[in-house]
């Protein structure tokens, strides 16, 4: 049976949380072979997306044995964090070490092996956790979880099981959107890194929830899914970008490897914001959430 609008609420999140789920642990085992650094990002996604699944359909599930499985994906989350952040400041240096070029880009190149060093090590230490995990039994509590949901006498709290998923999608959409109408005017400024980092993350959570609803979205989808993805690639390099300021001030550089490092990073940033912008008047975020809930 294929989803359709008028759907049971029921239903579509058995039906949706399995489709996550598979994802979550066909990305699982493939990390657990490779540990490779697409691999990594690939799972870590994957259980973002699932914890958002989850989120989503709390209200048509028993409270307590979903809270349990959310914990279980969220450390699976948090385990990949480390390799993870070493994989991307060992991409931009790296990157970086070649645009400085010959001197204070050989001088960056030196200290990149400590980050090397580094992610064999995280490497070694996730491969160790993963394997105490037993992501079979995971899996188990998985599938009893989703498949059980509130049906006959449900508890007050909880949404109807019998209602449209149509309904529900849409005033759920809105909540993952109000922040990110909030925060967009206010992180307008290049100064306030705060602000975007916070709408790096609302967006991200919007995409997420999107990405759980997108079996009930029609055509336009991908359109209205690129604009939002590249929102959170901007908000991220960002993001990214003031991180690796920081790292740059504890990395053992001369005086002036560390100011022509700055330098192209404080570039970097400027271009990157000026994209931001740009996006702002290409696709404007509440153009796309109307556009959204008519798909919808």
């Amino acid at each position: 049976m294929s989803l359709k609008m008028n759907t049971p609420l029921w239903f579509a999140a058995r039906r949706i949380l399995a489709d996550r789920g598979s994802d979550f642990f066909r990305c699982w085992k493939q990390t657990a072979e490779t540990f490779d650094r697409e691999d990594i990002h690939d799972l870590r996604v994957a259980s973002r997306r699932l914890r958002e699944g989850l989120t989503l359909f709390a209200p048509c599930y028993p409270a307590e044995r979903l809270s349990i499985l959310r914990r279980k994906v969220r450390k699976v989350t948090a385990l990949l964090g480390d390799l993870r952040n070493i994989d991307e400041a060992l991409a931009f240096f790296t990157d970086e070490a070649v645009e400085l070029g010959d001197g204070y880009g050989e001088e960056l190149s030196a200290c990149i092996g400590l980050y090397e060093s580094r992610r064999e090590e995280a490497r070694l230490k996730l491969k160790r956790k993963m394997k105490r995990m037993e992501p079979g039994a995971i899996r188990k509590t998985f599938s009893i979880t989703i498949m059980f949901p509130h049906l006959f006498s449900p508890p007050a709290e909880a949404a109807d099981p019998f209602a449209a998923i149509e309904d529900f999608a849409r005033q759920t959409i809105d909540i993952r959107l109000e922040p990110v109408l909030a925060l967009a005017p206010l992180a307008m400024r290049p100064e306030e890194a705060l602000l975007q980092h916070r709408l790096r993350i609302a967006i991200k959570r919007y995409r997420y929830r999107m990405e759980v609803l997108s079996p009930l979205m029609g055509e336009g989808y991908k359109e209205t899914h690129s604009h939002v993805k590249s929102y959170q690639d901007i908000l991220g390099r960002l993001h990214d970008l003031d991180v690796f300021m920081e790292l740059s001030m504890a990395i053992d550089l001369t005086g002036g490897a560390r100011r022509a490092l700055t330098e192209l990073i404080k570039g970097k940033r400027e271009n990157v914001f000026g994209r931001f912008l740009d996006k702002l008047e290409e696709a404007p975020l509440d153009v796309i959430g109307a556009r959204v809930r008519e798909l919808l």
